[in-house]
This record gives structure tokens, C-alpha cells and sequence, in this order.
């Protein structure tokens, strides 16, 4: 367990009821295979990386758990299997922040964050709203502005913000730091923090940069080429040879 969970509180894994469940999950793109036969699971409370070089299949294991691509295999949450629909998934509590952000670019930044809600019926929607503007002052300052004219750390605050007006179960967060310079990379770092300290959510995040994902994880998964080829706590991956000298510079 890195030092930032047990900063947090957080229990071991085994401690814990599981949230997410994969199981022999393999995709395929008409001939070619992108994930084979991929087995792991999250528990409540967690945050998991899987991290891997470009084309490892990350982006694809988040869009088959999302259900926007067919798989084989099974997937479960809270211990029952997903839908097969996206927009079921989402009403069970699993939230996607996509890789490239898919914004829609001639609406506000306001409109934007509140297209996460669309589903919401209840009284907490503009106090979810002022959550999301505490955690980016930015977005606040900018809230009719139209979200395709913000910079692209911009857009992603925007993002992460519309999946937190969905109110995730689980949150899953793809690539979030992408493109993205330094000092707005350690913006949504910050935020990630204050979104395990305030909701205490379970967290999936896909990301190449490793040790972005070294910072903020209690368990990492190394995926390369559709396969699962190592696991474990941050700290036995910091001690493994081939991580420190492949992704974390020697």
C-alpha cells in the first residue's frame, strides 16, 4: 500500500467488498485481439491503475467495462453482472471520463457539466455543481464560455467534472493527463486527492504516465500487448526491476 492510503485510511484489499470484477474479458476487432482473457478486480474504496504503453488495449478495457465495445467473458459490479447498454451502466453507477475528453464544444462549460446529471432527479445537482467549481476554480470563472474555445487542461477539469455530477460508484478515468503540461498535470493530481478525501470513491485509472499513476494508486496492473503481466501493491511494483527501468526511469 502506498504511503498516500495509508495517509488515507484505506484498508487492504482483502478487507473490503469488491466493486468491480473482471473475468476472462477478451476483445476482439473483427480478426485482430485486442484484451486476452483479462482477470482482476476492485474493491470499494480503491484506486487501481492499469498503466502500459500506447496500444497496450487500456483504452479498450475501459470501453468494454462502459459497454461501447462487444467482449467475451464476464464483468460484474457490486456483484452483478453490467448491462450490456451503456446507458444502463451508467444508472448503475459507473462512470466513464473518456479519453479525449468528448466535450461537446458549442455548449457552455456549464451545459457541459451538467449533461452529467441528465439521469439526476433529486435536490443535490447545484450543490454537486458547487463541488465541482471548489474543486476547479476555473471552470467557475468560466462557465459560460463555450467549452471548444478552453485550453486542453481546461477541457479535462470539465470532463472530470461532468462524470462527478453523475454521483460514480465507480469513477473510471482515461488517460486524464494526456497532453497536458506539467503544472496542470499536478492541478488534477491535486483534485484526484480531494476527490478520494471527500467521497472516498473507487477509482480505475488507465494512464500511460506511470508515475502519475504511482502517486495516487493503492494497487497498479501492467498491461501490455492485451495482456496482464504483472500486479501488485504500488510498493512491490516500485521494487520490481522491469518496472523501475521500463516506467519509472531506472
Amino acid at each position: 500500500m502506498s504511503a498516500q492510503a495509508r495517509a488515507r485510511g484505506v484498508s487492504t484489499a482483502t478487507e473490503r467488498k469488491v466493486a468491480l470484477r473482471v473475468e476472462g474479458l477478451s476483445v476482439f476487432y473483427g480478426k485482430a485481439q485486442a484484451l486476452y482473457g483479462l482477470s482482476f478486480a476492485v474493491h470499494e474504496g480503491e484506486f487501481v491503475s492499469v498503466i502500459g504503453p500506447n496500444g497496450a488495449g487500456k483504452t479498450t478495457l475501459l470501453n468494454a467495462i462502459s459497454g461501447l465495445v462487444p467482449y467475451r467473458g464476464r464483468i460484474l459490479f457490486a456483484g452483478e453482472p453490467l448491462p450490456a447498454q451503456p446507458h444502463e451502466i451508467v444508472h448503475r453507477g459507473v462512470i466513464h471520463c473518456p479519453e479525449g475528453r468528448s466535450l461537446f464544444p458549442y455548449l457552455s462549460v456549464y451545459d457541459n457539466l451538467m449533461l452529467g446529471a441528465y439521469r439526476r432527479r433529486d435536490d443535490g445537482i447545484l450543490r454537486d455543481l458547487e463541488d465541482v467549481y471548489q474543486l476547479f476554480p476555473r471552470l467557475r470563472e468560466r462557465a459560460r464560455q463555450l467549452a471548444g474555445t478552453l485550453s486542453g487542461g481546461e477541457q479535462q477539469m470539465v470532463a472530470i467534472g461532468r462524470a462527478l455530477m453523475a454521483r460514480p460508484k465507480l469513477l473510471m478515468l482515461d488517460e486524464p493527463t494526456l497532453g497536458l503540461a506539467p503544472i496542470v498535470r499536478a492541478h488534477i493530481s491535486q483534485a484526484l486527492e480531494e476527490i478520494r478525501r471527500r467521497y472516498r470513491m473507487t477509482i480505475l485509472l488507465a494512464e500511460q504516465n506511470a508515475e502519475f499513476a504511482f502517486r495516487h494508486s493503492d494497487r497498479i496492473y501492467l498491461l501490455e500487448t492485451g495482456r496482464i503481466v504483472r500486479e501488485g501493491t504500488v510498493a512491490d511494483m516500485k521494487e520490481d526491476p522491469y518496472i523501475r527501468q521500463a516506467y519509472l526511469g531506472g
